[in-house]
């Protein structure tokens, strides 16, 4: 039986959100997650599109080339056996087609990328470490601010920006290290790619409403041969879509939400932060039989150990089941919202 996580050089307990939100999610799961420290050796499609996107951001905002990137793991997905690529889908041409409509979209935002994929520390009252890793710290006129890569199934609404921790932690994280951030911003990605405008039998292209953006539409037309002026009305409004600093955020695809955040409000969430990780570090990981399960909805989308947990509350021997997992480095799991979704309405 493993134990919480220690700083190899100091001693010190780490505590990062992904601990703190799965520990108050399910301690159950938090047992697999960082106590026994499972890792699925066939990541769900979700964290896989989830990763691979924020892979290709990360090596964008520092200067590379993300198409590179993209062919490097584009040929990695390619090595996979059939039956993997065939429950995955085309990541390939799903992925590039999101990050060409991405990069269009946001032609026109200029912000002044100061830090990319940077981890920041600092210590809670009981000498534990609190570690993030921030995907971009940028600069606009107003300031500078955090900047969040999430790709999701569907866009979420202002009701989570609101309470989430998370954005909250990182904030305080930012001022205990004395970055004046002025808040957070979520760069959100839709999974799904543009559709492409059908054609029909007689050459025509079909009226069928559908989501796409101005790239895709316009990429089909010439494809087709189809006239663009006979398209104006509909190119008109996709390209009015495309960001524009200040100006309202109609894509269905991509959106940009800053957040501020008050002092009382971050203070309030570290204190919540604090007490949670007390409980985690606390918590007798050593009685295993005692470790609590929340089970609901959730576990069939949300958790990669819901038949591991089914066999060992039935007294079942666990042992082959644990040839699924492989055991890792628990700060691999700086990562897992990279991957993060509502399982409502994806695929």
């Amino acid at each position: 039986m493993g134990a919480i996580y220690r700083d190899p050089d100091t001693g010190q307990s780490v505590a990062t959100h992904s601990m703190l939100k799965t520990f108050r999610r399910c301690p159950k799961q938090f047992e697999y997650k960082y106590i026994m420290r499972l890792q699925p050796k066939m990541t769900a499609k979700p964290l896989r599109r989830g990763t691979w996107i924020h892979k290709l951001l990360e090596v964008h905002y520092k200067g590379g080339d993300w198409r590179a990137e993209h062919q490097r793991l584009s040929a990695e997905f390619n090595r996979l056996f059939d039956e993997e690529k065939d429950e995955l889908g085309n990541l390939p041409v799903e992925i590039k087609h999101i990050m060409e409509s991405y990069f269009w979209h946001y032609a026109q935002h200029d912000w002044k990328v100061h830090e990319v994929e940077f981890t920041l520390e600092c210590e809670l009252p009981d000498g534990t470490l609190y570690r993030c890793k921030i995907d971009l710290l940028v600069e606009d006129q107003y300031g500078l601010w955090i900047v969040d890569h999430k790709s999701h199934a569907r866009l979420p609404d202002l009701s989570y920006r609101i309470l989430d921790a998370q954005s909250g932690l990182y904030i305080w994280n930012a001022l205990k290290n004395k970055i004046p951030v002025q808040g957070h911003i979520w760069n959100y990605v839709r999974w799904k790619m543009p559709t492409v405008p059908h054609l029909n039998k007689d050459g025509t292209l079909s009226r069928r409403s559908i989501e796409t953006d101005y790239l895709t539409f316009g990429r089909a037309l010439k494809r087709y041969g189809t006239p663009l002026s006979d398209h104006q009305r509909t190119l008109k409004m996709l390209k009015g879509r495309q960001y524009r600093h200040g100006e309202p955020q109609t894509s269905p695809f991509f959106r940009r939400d800053v957040l501020e955040k008050s002092n009382d409000m971050v203070r309030r969430i570290a204190q919540e932060g604090y007490h949670s990780a007390r409980r985690m570090i606390d918590y007798p990981w050593d009685r295993r039989d005692a470790i609590e399960r929340v089970p609901d909805r959730s576990c069939s989308f949300a958790c990669s150990f819901t038949d591991l947990c089914s066999l060992e509350l039935f007294g079942g021997n666990i042992q082959p089941l644990l040839k699924r997992f492989k055991v890792g480095d628990p700060l691999d799991y700086y990562q897992d919202d990279r991957g993060e979704f509502d399982n409502r309405g994806s695929e």
